[in-house]
């Protein structure tokens, strides 16, 4: 009995040696924590932060591309710098060809199947499309004062529907029409600056290896994009500013398609070119004596085809018109349905609505266009004023049209009546006359 005591009291005594150390050891970590600097406690936070990150799962952005060669591979550095700055995101640029996403048809099939990406591109026309089906993300948010201040109001207004702002715009591309310097050296002929000019030139120079002139045949935003600005050359609209009335006006409109009409019955026009229309390659094969082609080539002709006699000039306009081209560029948008919106929105801000020197790289070196914010078009001023860049800044650059957001059904009139131009047996004015019907009965129907 007397040794279970004594074994008790010693076992009490170990307890209380126990208890005792732990309570030094307590007040030590104590005294510790409180003779800690306010920098040493800094950084302890943040070695614990970036432990988190470090661990955390990336977060997957699709960026769909149908760019090419040194744009593409720009888009793929952009998202890797992006990556260096953010190591929890992954920025994964896919590439999609120009066909399919001209159409706009496989953004619309991605998107229904639930596959979309979370960032992508939009022209004018295609923003209207998807805001009507809530596919892109209101951004406007993100913009604060002084970026919207930096961007041209022309620029915010391509971008802006129902009051918001559905994407950020990133170039600003001019149509001109290039033309082969030697054919037209070797005829004698000079630059047309009118449409009869241009019919005389193609006449001139064709051959049976030779088209007079290349412009989209193929159906959808591209088309539409080309021949918008000799439409509206002739004074004519498809639908007027309020969108509730024809802008067309009698014969306005109708000049266009007899004109046209005449270069194809001649065999004038480039019917199946060996490339897409967008690719400038088409005049300096030989296959084309003119062009209807933008300012995104010019980087190719500065470069990989820099001993090529290309020339280009401002596009012809009928007898007595004043000049006007058509001004259109792509804007990047993001997915609404994204489960990383917000993510994605940060990228395209922090791409090309802050620093000036990505949007620079973007329109001065990578490719050429113009920039829509003009603290960059100041900080590249040099770059506009270079050989064939001259030519779009001294006699395009103030002439042009922004590419309108009108209804998708408006879009598809005027493509109908454009391959009707180009394919039925019907003349210039009952082309325009099926168009100008349509277009009546889709504002009556809607008005209703």
């Amino acid at each position: 009995m007397k040794k279970s005591i004594a074994m008790r009291v010693m076992l009490a005594q170990k307890l209380l040696l126990v208890v005792a150390m732990f309570s030094m050891l307590i007040s030590c970590e104590q005294s510790t924590e409180s003779a800690r600097s306010p920098e040493l406690d800094k950084l302890f936070r943040s070695q614990g932060g970036q432990s988190k990150d470090t661990n955390a799962p990336k977060r997957v952005l699709r960026l769909w591309s149908f760019h090419t060669s040194k744009e593409f591979e720009f888009w793929q550095e952009l998202g890797k710098q992006y990556q260096q700055l953010h190591p929890d995101i992954e920025i994964k640029v896919e590439y999609v060809s120009s066909d399919d996403y001209f159409t706009g048809e496989r953004l619309l099939a991605s998107f229904a199947s639930g596959t979309g990406p979370d960032i992508f591109f939009v022209s004018s026309p295609m923003i209207k499309r998807l805001a009507d089906v809530s596919m892109l993300m209101p951004l406007d948010s993100y913009f604060t004062p002084a970026m919207k201040e930096d961007f041209y109001p022309a620029a915010l207004d391509s971008v802006t529907l129902y009051n918001n702002i559905y994407a950020v715009p990133i170039e600003t591309e001019l149509m001109g029409l290039f033309y082969n310097k030697s054919m037209f050296q070797k005829h004698e002929i000079s630059p047309p600056k009118t449409w009869n000019e241009m019919m005389e030139a193609a006449q001139k120079l064709r051959s049976s290896r030779v088209s007079g002139l290349t412009i989209e045949t193929f159906g959808g935003v591209y088309q539409n994009f080309s021949w918008l600005p000799f439409f509206w050359q002739t004074g004519a609209d498809l639908i007027s500013d309020d969108g509730k009335n024809l802008g067309l006006s009698h014969t306005k409109g109708e000049e266009m398609y007899n004109f046209f009409r005449g270069m194809v019955n001649q065999g004038l026009i480039n019917m199946q070119p060996s490339r897409p229309a967008t690719d400038i390659g088409i005049m300096t094969n030989g296959e084309t004596a003119m062009q209807v082609s933008g300012t995104w080539n010019i980087r190719m002709l500065e470069t990989q085809y820099a001993d090529q006699p290309i020339g280009v000039v401002p596009l012809p306009t009928p007898d007595g018109g004043n000049r006007l081209t058509i001004a259109g560029g792509w804007k990047i948008a993001v997915n609404s349905r994204s489960d990383y919106a917000s993510e994605a929105a940060k990228f395209v801000m922090w791409a090309f609505s802050g620093d000036t020197s990505i949007p620079l790289r973007w329109c001065s070196d990578v490719k050429f266009a113009y920039s829509p914010r003009k603290s960059v078009m100041e900080a590249g001023s040099d770059y506009y004023r270079r050989g064939l860049r001259a030519v779009f800044t001294n006699e395009i650059f103030g002439t042009e049209r922004m590419e309108p957001q009108y209804p998708e059904e408006i879009n598809r009139i005027f493509t109908q009546s454009l391959q009707s131009l180009l394919y039925s047996g019907l003349s210039g004015k009952e082309v325009a006359q099926s168009m100008e019907e349509k277009i009546d009965r889709f504002l009556s129907k809607i008005q209703k």
